[in-house]
């Protein structure tokens, strides 16, 4: 058989899937809507980027043998199991994991679980006496036979580290006289930057992911509680939130019936090809907007010389020619976006932002040295007015000393490159169509801040 033949067996072949894709999509589609599948209360009320207010606060309440949810150390005890199971090779944890395994069924209601709570350390290298710091969910014993333990969770949705954070959590929790163990939980089991982790060892530090951890977590919770309609809702709606923040939105039943087409004797063996197809047009699909943006952008005056760039690190950023070039570089790691020259005074150059960095697109403010290519950390004393200057409605100051003076998620939609489920929701499939509109909605709220 010739080539050509071969090809066009195969375009036949992915048409044919592509047939039966869509009659499975409308099919569960019409599933969702008579089940209410899609009514998630945490996406109506846009709380599913918020680290503290909505992920710190449930996973906590789960989490406290006093909670609201009446079930004493029952989530306890199987986040804990899950704990114990993510640490069992790191030897330099093994005080923290005899205790665990001592603890005795009544011991676990004398466990206290605390969200934001403020301490200071002192620490050696510093030219201050102390040092303070906030942990996100702390899991505390206190009168445990078989010893007391620390468990710091630090809780990444989209922040930045800040400054030795990790190093600062160790140091507070080595001197309560308790076993400590320190938790960095991400969307995808991020390890964090130097910056961020400071002088601790990495294997004194146990990695937790949204995608897996917390999801598996609440899938064992959800079983435990499938007889209290109230809880059980109130999870499953929580896990399917998680499953969107990290990429794996679509309804399982649906995904497995799309695995068994492409299964299928006949079509397994374009599964690469269609891997390779999607990376391609979702490439495809950001060049377009990015180009789009910039030429919009460009049109303003005060925005005239918009350029793209690529952004690592806390502070760091490089120029590129084009955005194709910025993917390739950010595909794991870093950021990407546009930056335009704002205002200049003497000492500093404001310039406007708009980034994706892995996960929500947001835009706003940067403070930078002259020539607006390196970023100065935010001094709330020294740069207090630029702060009160360049806000933004309902935007957010720079926390982690990052340089952002200012920032916004866009919302209309959410646009997030990693997982793409904003398409999902676009009902006329006019590709130049829908990224025209998406750049208009985006640059008509960039002009209501500016």
């Amino acid at each position: 058989m010739s080539k050509l033949s071969n090809a066009t067996n195969s375009e036949a072949t992915l048409e044919n899937i592509l047939v039966q894709v869509r009659v499975l999509k409308k099919e569960y589609g019409m599933w969702t809507k008579s089940t209410g599948e899609n009514f998630n209360v945490f996406s109506i009320l846009h709380m599913e980027r918020y680290e503290v207010e909505t992920h710190s606060a449930i996973i906590a309440e789960l989490l406290n043998p006093q909670g609201s949810h009446s079930q004493g150390a029952l989530f306890l005890k199987l986040f804990l199991d899950k704990f114990q199971e993510e640490q069992k090779e790191q030897k330099k944890l093994d005080g923290l994991r005899k205790k665990l395994k001592q603890i005795q069924k009544d011991d676990y209601d004398k466990f206290k679980v605390r969200v934001e709570t403020s301490f200071k350390v002192k620490v050696a290298t510093s030219q201050e006496d102390e040092k303070r710091g906030r942990i996100d969910i702390l899991i505390e014993s206190d009168g445990i036979n078989s010893g007391d333990v620390f468990i710091v969770i630090e809780n990444k949705i989209y922040a930045g580290d800040q400054e030795e954070q990790l190093d600062k959590y160790h140091k507070h929790a080595s001197v309560t006289g308790k076993e400590p163990g320190i938790i960095y939980l991400t969307l995808l089991r991020d390890e964090p930057s130097k910056y961020g982790s400071g002088e601790i060892s990495l294997d004194e530090v146990v990695f937790l992911s949204y995608e897996e951890s917390i999801d598996e977590w609440l899938g064992a919770c959800i079983k435990e509680v499938a007889r209290i309609p109230q809880i059980r809702e109130t999870l499953h709606q929580y896990q399917i939130t998680v499953k969107k923040l990290t990429g794996h939105p679509i309804n399982r039943r649906y995904a497995m019936a799309l695995k068994n087409i492409l299964l299928e004797d006949k079509n397994f063996d374009l599964i690469p090809d269609l891997e390779a197809a999607l990376s391609e047009a979702k490439v495809a699909f950001q060049c377009d907007f990015w180009t789009k943006l910039k030429e919009e952008l460009k049109a303003r005056e005060e925005l005239k010389d918009t350029r793209y760039e690529v952004y690592k690190g806390q502070l760091g950023t490089e120029e590129k020619d084009g955005p194709e070039e910025c993917i390739d570089e950010c595909a794991y790691r870093g950021g990407l976006g546009l930056t335009s020259s704002f205002s200049k005074n003497e000492n500093y150059e404001i310039v406007f932002r708009i980034a994706h960095e892995r996960y929500l697109l947001y835009y706003g403010f940067v403070l930078c040295k002259k020539g607006g290519r390196e970023k100065v950390a935010i001094d709330e004393t020294k740069h207090g007015k630029y702060l009160a200057q360049y806000s933004i409605a309902n935007g957010k100051n720079d926390s982690w000393k990052s340089g952002w003076l200012t920032y916004k998620y866009f919302n209309n939609p959410e646009i997030n490159f990693t997982d793409f489920t904003f398409v999902t929701n676009r009902k006329e499939p006019k590709r130049e169509d829908f990224i025209k509109e998406l750049v208009e909605n985006l640059v008509t709220e960039i002009e209501r801040n500016l």
